[in-house]
This record gives structure tokens, C-alpha cells and sequence, in this order.
């Protein structure tokens, strides 16, 4: 899992750049690739369940605003951004899956 530890401001826009990699640790461009928000607990945020990245590259970046950052309460909550999608591999062939996690955190609006 990736955590990145610089927080997204609730209802703002917060990026998350995405870079894809082979078992020998060079740059790829998925074959397919999804993307969906949840969580902690695996709960769906804003609807944003296998979102589908048109055309993967190399390096994707998600873009997250509004209700996707929103938060109940006044409490820090964490995040996940979970990528998956199938690459070819120049050693093993086509449809090899791939799956990770990037976890952020988001501040709240403190309404006092």
C-alpha cells in the first residue's frame, strides 16, 4: 500500500498521480485500468466504484473534488484509492493482473 501523507482539504480537489510498473520495475502502460474510492472500511464514497481510466499510460492522475472528499464530522478520516486492471507483460504474456492501494488522509472544514 501506498500512504501519502499530505492531506486532501474536504470538498476541495486533491490529485492522485498514479504510476504503473512491471515485474522488472520498468514503466507500463496498462492493457485496462479502474479506480475506485472507498473508506477505511470499504464503504463506496460518491458512487466511485470502477471508474474506468481511458487509455492508461504510464503515469495516470485521478483527480478527487467535492463529494468525494467529504467528511462527517470534525475528525481526520483516511481514504483509499484502489487501482487495478490487467498489463501484458514482455516476460509472461498478456492479462496479467495487477492491484494496489493509496491511502490518504482528509481534513475536515472545522464548523465551530
Amino acid at each position: 500500500m501506498i500512504v501519502l501523507t499530505t492531506p486532501a482539504n474536504e470538498q476541495s480537489v486533491f490529485w492522485v498521480t498514479v504510476n504503473f510498473f512491471d515485474e522488472d520495475s520498468n514503466a507500463m502502460a496498462p492493457d485496462l485500468a479502474t479506480w475506485t474510492l472507498t473508506d477505511m472500511k470499504g464503504n463506496i464514497i460518491n458512487s466511485r466504484t470502477d471508474v474506468s481510466i481511458t487509455t492508461p499510460e504510464t503515469s495516470e492522475t485521478i483527480e478527487l473534488s467535492g463529494n468525494d472528499l467529504v467528511v462527517d464530522g470534525n475528525d481526520i478520516v483516511q481514504r483509499l484509492v484502489t487501482v487495478e486492471g490487467t498489463y501484458t507483460s514482455v516476460n509472461y504474456g498478456a492479462g496479467k493482473p495487477f492491484k494496489f492501494e493509496i491511502q490518504f488522509p482528509v481534513e475536515p472544514v472545522i464548523i465551530v
